[in-house]
């Protein structure tokens, strides 16, 4: 069984809420992207069959700052580096050393599967200056494809980039553009959304609230008038 999981960091690093820049994309693109993959690229090849334990697809999408994402992983999902590469697949390099640096403005950080109580997850991490609440159907189902494909040559030697860009060309894009957009709350789906954010921060002696605490959904809902 393959579950697909959607997760957002509703608050940044600096502490900003960044709830409502989240894209506003239905979850059910997300599903239909992952049937293709599972029915053109990993049914074919026997890939992410195993009956032992489910499979969780994690998909994480970020807004791109150069001076905070410094260090990448290789991927040819980031172009070439501008020497030759280390054994250590998993090191990162620096932005700098990447021959499309100026120009890029999507990244992404695959990583190996790992284990979660027993279920092996794969997370699709893509960085990219076109994430936020306007983002369309049709330029999330880009970004996350590319993350997928990304997540699994990360991990599969079988399959390569140029395997999923020749799929891609078949993807339905007037189905992925015939989901509501933006998307009622409802259907979005993201991890947390029945949670409170609340931050604060503690010297010993007093307590001081720096982010809520607030109901997701309602201070979402509240927020884009709905």
């Amino acid at each position: 069984m393959i579950k697909i999981q959607r997760l957002f960091l509703n608050i940044d690093d600096d502490d900003k809420l960044i709830l409502f820049s989240r894209p506003r994309v239905s979850y059910e693109v997300d599903k239909y992207l992952w049937s293709f993959i599972e029915e053109n690229v990993l049914r074919y090849r026997n890939l992410m069959k195993s009956t032992k334990h489910d499979y969780i697809i994690c998909i994480c999408l970020k807004k791109f700052d150069p001076n905070k994402h410094r260090y990448l992983i290789a991927s040819t999902y980031n172009g070439a580096l501008k020497y030759e590469l280390n054994d250590d697949s998993c090191q990162r390099y620096p932005l700098s050393d990447f021959t499309q640096a100026k120009e890029r403005t999507t990244w992404f950080e695959p990583s190996k599967i790992w284990t979660n109580c027993g279920d092996k997850v794969l997370d699709v991490d893509v960085m990219s200056t076109l994430v936020d609440e306007y983002i369309t159907p049709r330029q999330y189902a880009d970004l996350v494809y590319d993350g997928m494909g990304a997540a699994l040559v990360f991990n599969y030697k079988r399959l390569t980039k140029e395997i999923f860009d020749e799929q891609k060309l078949n993807l339905d894009w007037d189905f992925i553009d015939s989901f509501h957009f933006p998307a009622p709350f409802e259907e979005q789906q993201y991890l947390g959304d029945n949670d409170i954010i609340y931050r604060y921060s503690w010297d010993g002696k007093v307590k001081k609230d720096i982010i809520g605490p607030y109901v997701v959904k309602d201070i979402y809902l509240k927020h884009f008038g709905l």
